[in-house]
């Protein structure tokens, strides 16, 4: 870092919040230290050409402004956050939800299996029947219409 023997204390910050990265005139700001006997060792930033005319600025002043400029953002961002994690959870809840339907149509579709199942045997047994009792019939000569 470079020092400065800079007396004055006033600040030409050019109308600039926060952390300023260039001068009006289009050069660089540089960082330096205070070596005044009211701010000994207090950081600045300070355009490169030392005229009174361009940028000089207090670094703990820049750095308070950048913060204070950002706690807004800071505090939509939180509100935002917020919204997202409740968002999430409700997500959450109709995850649960909708596993819970696709557990009780599994279990649904089960019973309906098994019921298919069970009608299609029953149907499967009924003809067997018939068969085996027209076949009995005709092994013993009768016909079904002799009842």
């Amino acid at each position: 870092m470079m020092s400065s023997g800079c007396e004055d204390s006033s600040v030409n910050t050019m109308g600039i919040r926060g952390i300023p990265e260039k001068c009006d005139c289009g050069r660089n700001t540089g960082i330096y230290t205070s070596k005044s006997k009211q701010n000994p060792g207090r950081t600045f930033f300070r355009c490169p050409t030392f005229r009174n005319d361009h940028l000089y600025k207090w670094v703990d002043e820049a750095v308070y402004e950048e913060v204070h400029d950002a706690l807004p953002k800071v505090e939509c961002f939180a509100s935002d956050l917020m919204k997202i994690k409740m968002e999430i959870e409700s997500f959450k809840t109709a995850e649960e939800e909708l596993k819970e339907d696709v557990r009780k149509a599994s279990n649904e579709l089960t019973k309906l299996n098994v019921i298919m199942k069970v009608g299609f045997l029953m149907v499967f047994l009924s003809i067997v029947t018939c068969l085996v009792l027209i076949m009995f019939d005709k092994a013993n000569g009768l016909s079904l219409n002799s009842y």
